[in-house]
């Protein structure tokens, strides 16, 4: 009888590309914030001046910006934390240490690029006597340094995960000593040859994405000069943050991000468990014909046009629509319009987009719970368990997969608030808690022709539901175990 040989557990080997990258984070946080960036004069005195990252961060500079920290600062600052935490307490995770590192560097390109075309009018600096030091170069050097071990590490780190993997399958097996495990380039490229036919037919959808998806992203620039049709996206005046900084300084952003998130989470509190709802009690009906008219009576809002949708709210708001008719028999002598009142307008956005929504959305969560094994519920209802004990024990950890992903996608458009059904809805006497990142700039792009403003308060908008998506994509892990990646 062949003896089965077991091969020993490969020796742990320190991984030191984790602490450089640790190091190099640090190093440029410390350089960037702690050494000189600039030599200017200030415009007002002619006072010669060495400015370090600390007296941007600390807002110690002339100019419209004293006091007001530097936003880029704030974000390397943020960044280069997330990258040595992604290293420290999260070394395999690697999408962490990357968007760290990404970020790190562009703050303090960033940093520059904004202290260049901003220093006379934000900075009270003398544009012709701006000199960056090696300090800055250093921690630009520094950034690029880390991003690319972060690469090299991910590469290197991929690498092994998967050699240990492949040990751990065939442990028992006899590999001949000359196996070599396979890159993800051979990888692919063996695919390729066997699965080709496959390939093709993605290939439509792939070019689709990258002519209108990523290829317009080259119009992002507009954010950062003063875009005119004339000189064209790389040929207007740059003018580094100032469109970013001109929305947080007037009124409108508040109001904006206030009535954003509120809605959002509105939507989210009461709209994202309302489908769940709906598909338990369908799943819990014995009767066909009712369940599939139920189901048909809950679709059909969805099918509707929104331009329609939007006349048939309005109408029943009005003064003399449904809804007044239902405030008469309740007692109410002069009824509200309730699109007119700006303190109902939530109300009625959030409880339309349920009404409309509630059946469409409830078909992945119908096709989950069909999904699930029926043994389980006979096996909880020989333990006793009744319909709601079914329900809290095998029916929601059964579908608890699907709710996380969708959830995680739900919080990453907290900010993505549609300008449509809002502009056919609202009006000047509901401004205030109906206007929302994306109707404010569409009133400054498409209306007043400001385009370079409305795409920095866009780019804004998606930077922060790109963290969200991060954010709740790492909670879920944390609290479920399934994430999206």
């Amino acid at each position: 009888m062949t003896a089965v040989t077991r091969t020993a557990p490969a020796r742990t080997v320190t991984d030191w590309k984790r602490f450089l990258i640790i190091g190099l984070c640090a190093l440029t946080l410390l350089t960037l914030l702690f050494t000189t960036q600039l030599d200017a004069v200030n415009r007002k005195t002619d006072e010669a001046l060495s400015l370090s990252g600390l007296d941007f961060l600390m807002g110690r500079t002339p100019g419209k910006s004293e006091g007001t920290p530097h936003p880029m600062l704030i974000s390397a600052l943020v960044f280069a934390l997330m990258c040595i935490a992604a290293a420290a307490f999260a070394p395999d995770n690697f999408i962490y240490s990357i968007i760290g590192a990404i970020f790190l560097a562009v703050s303090v390109f960033m940093f520059r690029f904004d202290v260049t075309y901003q220093a006379k009018g934000e900075f009270g600096l003398d544009k012709d006597s701006l000199v960056f030091t090696i300090g800055w170069v250093t921690a630009m050097v520094l950034a690029i340094i880390n991003l690319g071990c972060v690469i090299w590490r991910k590469t290197g780190r991929t690498m092994e995960l998967r050699r240990e993997v492949i040990a751990r399958t065939h442990a028992n097996a006899n590999i001949k000593g000359s196996y070599k495990v396979p890159t993800t380039w051979e990888i692919i490229k063996r695919d390729f040859a066997k699965h080709w036919p496959i390939y093709l037919l993605i290939l439509p959808a792939i070019i689709f994405y990258i002519v209108w998806c990523y290829g317009p992203m080259y119009g992002i620039l507009i954010a950062f000069n003063n875009y005119k049709a004339k000189g064209g996206i790389t040929g207007s005046e740059w003018v580094g943050l100032q469109w970013f900084r001109d929305f947080f300084r007037s009124a409108y952003a508040y109001r904006t991000i206030r009535n954003t998130l509120l809605i959002s989470f509105y939507n989210l509190l009461f709209g994202f468990p309302a489908p769940i709802l709906l598909a338990l009690l369908l799943n819990e009906m014995r009767s066909m014909k009712y369940k599939r008219v139920v189901q048909t009576i809950t679709y059909m809002p969805y099918f509707i046009s929104l331009v329609v949708m939007c006349g048939i709210l309005t109408d029943f708001c009005s003064t003399t629509g449904l809804f007044a008719e239902i405030q008469k028999l309740l007692g109410v002598e002069s009824p509200v319009n309730l699109l007119g009142d700006a303190k109902y307008f939530r109300t009625v956005y959030v409880g339309s987009e349920i009404w409309q929504r509630l059946g469409w959305d409830s078909i992945i969560f119908l096709s989950a719970l069909a999904g699930i094994d029926q043994e389980q519920y006979e096996a909880a209802t020989i333990d006793g368990a009744g319909k709601f004990k079914q329900v809290l024990h095998v029916t929601l950890p059964g579908i608890m997969p699907t709710i996380s992903i969708l959830l995680i996608l739900r919080i990453g458009s907290l900010m993505g608030v549609g300008y449509e059904k809002i502009i056919l809805l609202y009006n000047g006497l509901t401004y205030e808690t109906a206007d929302v990142v994306s109707t404010y700039v569409y009133r400054k792009g498409i209306v007043d022709a400001n385009f370079s403003f409305s795409t920095a308060v866009n780019l804004f908008n998606s930077v922060i539901n790109f963290l969200l998506v991060i954010f709740a994509n790492k909670m879920s892990a944390l609290l479920t175990e399934t994430s999206l990646w």
